[in-house]
């Protein structure tokens, strides 16, 4: 069994991040804490798709190995991933726009490095997505009119994942209702993600002890799904009642890929 923190529905659902720094692993003051049970997806890793899961299981293992250099992974990496995004989701379009790198053991606290998050949530909203797609298009208004879906590339990064793993809820036991909007202050800015109330309804996957050369790839977005439904709900899950393990390090990397077709 696992233990993850949900929302309570009636949280102030703010979180304040404009000190520098990493990130908090909660993004709420109060929590819905659930044991839960969460499926292993590694003996039937082939079943599971974007298309029907929001979710799915990659191989990824370029010839890289500067994963506490931003500068490199912008430079190198970025290109790798966006070749293997355009061939797995048939698309010509594909922005990346960012990536975090999560540790609590790296010394460089950068904007990039933040601790696992241990709140289910979903990166996004519609109102986030379509401003981060909108920034991301400037100049390229033809990209503005057609379908388009946020993912996120999860990579363990170094060594086999022994605590805090990457989870994920089936979306398609997901309701509208189960996404509440909280509100992100930056410091130049104020944003917004999905934070997850409990539903009993929900089916939580994961890949047990993952390397590197494997990686999750999940929607966390998609303009196409239903009004109120975003993307996958996720997060970091412990493990109940185990023994210490070496903390995890993971890197993310954010892309929007867009689909063929106008929108209007």
């Amino acid at each position: 069994m696992f233990s993850v923190n949900y929302v309570p529905p009636d949280a102030p659902l703010v979180y304040d991040q404009t000190y520098k720094g990493p990130g908090a692993s909660e993004l709420t003051s109060s929590v819905d804490k659930r044991t839960i049970s969460v499926s292993d997806m590694r003996a039937e890793k082939s079943t599971f798709s974007l298309e029907k899961n929001g979710f799915e299981v990659v191989s990824f293992s370029p010839d890289f190995d500067a994963f506490e250099d931003d500068e490199a992974i912008q430079k190198q990496l970025y290109p790798y991933v966006i070749d293997m995004l355009k061939r797995r989701m048939n698309s010509d379009d594909v922005i990346i726009f960012d990536h975090t790198y999560r540790s609590t053991t790296r010394a460089d606290k950068s904007i990039h490095n933040r601790a696992p998050v241990r709140t289910v949530h979903n990166d996004y909203t519609d109102v986030s997505a379509n401003h981060r797609m909108m920034e991301e298009t400037k100049g390229q208004e033809h990209l503005r009119k057609r379908d388009y879906t946020l993912v996120n590339l999860w990579l363990p990064v170094r060594n086999k994942v022994e605590s805090s793993p990457l989870a994920m809820v089936d979306i398609s036991t997901v309701q509208p209702t189960d996404f509440q909007r909280l509100k992100l202050i930056y410091p130049d800015r104020i944003g917004e993600l999905a934070a997850i109330t409990y539903n009993p309804n929900h089916k939580w996957f994961y890949q047990s002890e993952m390397t590197p050369g494997e990686g999750l790839l999940f929607k966390v977005y998609d303009s196409t799904f239903e009004q109120g439904m975003f993307g996958v709900p996720h997060s970091a899950v412990d493990v109940l009642n185990d023994e210490a393990k070496k903390p995890r390090t993971s890197l993310e990397i954010r892309a929007i890929v867009f689909g063929g077709e106008s929108n209007e």
